[in-house]
């Protein structure tokens, strides 16, 4: 049996089997701590992908903006 070195951890592994592709990890616990790596590796992967939001569009030289408040009322005829 060839000793292997697990890809999470580094620890080595004996290969239960000679049957097959060589195993990458020595346990189940570090399979799902991969999958787990991957998962987010991916949504940080397809957060940066998304494109910045855009400044507002203001015309040059208007300066700011203040919001006016109106306030309507009803004429008595």
């Amino acid at each position: 049996m060839t000793t292997l070195y697990c890809a999470c951890c580094g620890q080595p592994f004996r290969r239960s089997s000679p049957r097959g592709p060589a195993p990458l990890y020595c346990s189940r616990d570090c399979r799902r701590q991969i999958e787990v790596r991957r998962r987010v590796w991916a949504s940080l992967q397809a957060a940066e992908r998304l494109p910045a939001p855009l400044p507002p569009a203001v015309p040059a030289g208007a300066g700011t903006f203040h919001r006016v408040e109106m306030v309507w009322e009803r004429a008595s005829a």
